[in-house]
């Protein structure tokens, strides 16, 4: 049994090596004609791989024109490299984070892979091109210029059709390359107003550029100039560092102008665009808008302010330049009707002790005078009609001189009929001088006058008797002046 066992297995294993030999040798079947699949050719691993490669400072403006939406260009502004935004033959201010992604994705775009070579005019219409989403122009320095196209989202993914002029090869290009390529101009909008990342600034460095305001509203103009370093050094202490040309020459109160004014300019930030290309600007109280107008050495910008939505909390506003209504509730835009009274120091007039000779006070018809002497800088001396003072009491004496400070605004004329009250002429040491007259307007109120031009301010009486009155009645007495 065992013995019959074996030669059985024997001969399996002999039939089996046959059979594999003969296959071997058996002559392969020729295969009829419609069976032969051709290989498909290899593909171009530059077409696969990259579609445009262009260095950033060889390619001058990138021109996108959506299927649907405003044709729109980012242009290379050279030497610096910024970026322009232009739609509408208007040149504005785009977010430079977002144009340059979109710069750098147009200009640097690579295929996933290639879904049909030489397609017809039926499978180019299934794939989008027939209507594209939008047709991408890049212009380069040497003149020439690269244009294609983007089509339909693929069915599989996230990644959409792209194709090159003058080619029927229809490429993918993936989700992130297709979303940005389709952005719509609104998605490159700077939102902000001043432009604090343009030039890399943060707050304090931003308030510290501003150097001229101008903001128009139903009560007038108001234009404030920041004074340069160089005035500054030739002006007396405690000169402000802005002053208002408009609507009358004045010293402005700085930490007004700081805390109400500029500390709100640079936090502007609009959270949405509520309409582009508005048909009615009445709608946001934007036909007549107030203007808010801002300066630096290298930047100008001006914001028009509407309606404030109550509701929502914000006001209407749009950048000028652009065809765009924002809403905006980052900040309180009450200060665009600050008033003149509340911008202006009350200082009348400031000059640094120093460069005094003499104060001579006209009151009532009666002519006193204040002379001082400065035997180095750190000392004066002073005397009242010849009387010889303590050094407090002419420093606090030409203090008071200074504190004849405005109280209200008044648009009354100059009464010419009535010479003025009161006159103080404060006499410089290179032989300048500079004088107020006060003329009455009421039994309270005095008309400043300066120099002959009215100031369109007024004086209280009060304000008469505590600082010019009461403090030569008590010199007079021998009293010492309080500081204030």
């Amino acid at each position: 049994m065992r013995r019959s066992t074996i030669i059985i297995c024997i001969t399996a294993v002999v039939l089996l090596s046959a059979g594999i030999v003969l296959l071997a040798l058996w002559p392969e079947p020729v295969p009829e004609q419609n069976d032969v699949r051709e290989t498909p050719p290899p593909r171009s691993a530059e077409t696969v791989g990259d579609i445009i490669r262009e260095q950033r400072a060889e390619v001058s403006s990138i021109s996108f024109t959506p299927d649907e939406g405003d044709r729109f260009t980012i242009r290379l502004d050279l030497p610096d490299m910024l970026m322009v935004l232009e739609a509408n033959d208007l040149l504005f201010s785009g977010d430079q984070a977002s144009m340059s992604s979109l710069f750098t994705t147009a200009t640097n775009l690579f295929s996933l892979d290639i879904v049909i070579e030489d397609a017809d005019d039926e499978q180019l219409d299934m794939f989008g091109f027939n209507a594209p989403v939008v047709s991408i122009n890049v212009d380069l320095l040497d003149g020439t210029s690269i244009e294609y196209t983007v089509g339909n989202v693929q069915p599989a993914g996230q990644g959409r059709y792209i194709l090159l002029k003058d080619s029927r090869d229809v490429l993918l290009i993936n989700g992130r390359q297709s979303s940005l390529l389709t952005q719509g101009i609104e998605d490159l909008y700077d939102l902000s107003f001043f432009p604090l990342q343009d030039y890399n600034l943060d707050e304090p460095e931003a308030i510290a550029a501003v150097n001229h305001i101008i903001i128009e509203n139903e009560a007038g103009i108001t234009e404030l100039q920041k004074r340069t370093e160089e005035e500054l050094v030739v002006s007396p202490i405690g000169t402000a560092l802005f002053k208002i040309l408009q609507p009358t020459v004045a010293e402005a109160n700085d930490q007004v102008v700081q805390d109400v004014i500029l500390h709100n300019i640079v936090r502007i930030e609009p959270e949405s665009i509520e309409a582009v290309h508005p048909d009615d600007l009445s709608a946001y109280g934007l036909n007549k808008p107030a203007k808010l107008s801002v300066s630096t050495d290298d930047w100008k910008g001006t914001l028009l302010v509407g309606n404030r939505n109550a509701e929502r909390g914000g006001h209407y506003i749009m950048i000028e330049g652009t065809d765009i209504v924002l809403f905006d509730k980052s900040v309180d835009y009450s200060f665009i009707n600050i008033t003149f009274t509340e911008l202006r120091t009350s200082l009348i007039w400031l000059h640094n002790i120093v460069d005094v000779s003499s104060v001579v006070y006209n009151i009532d018809g009666v002519t006193r005078v204040f002379e001082m002497e400065h035997p180095d800088e750190n000392t004066v001396r002073g005397w009242l009609d010849g009387v010889e003072m303590t050094e407090q009491n002419t420093r606090r004496l030409y203090v008071a001189a200074l504190n004849i400070t405005q109280n209200g605004v008044t648009d009354r004329p100059i009464p010419v009929e009535t010479p003025p009250t009161y006159s103080i002429t404060i006499n410089l040491s290179d032989g300048s001088s500079d004088t107020i007259d006060l003329y009455p307007l009421s039994d309270t109120q005095f008309l400043i006058v300066r120099n002959g031009e009215s100031t369109g301010l007024f004086i209280t009486r009060m304000t008469i008797q505590q600082y010019l009155l009461g403090r030569l009645e008590m010199v007079d007495a021998g009293g010492e002046l309080p500081l204030t």
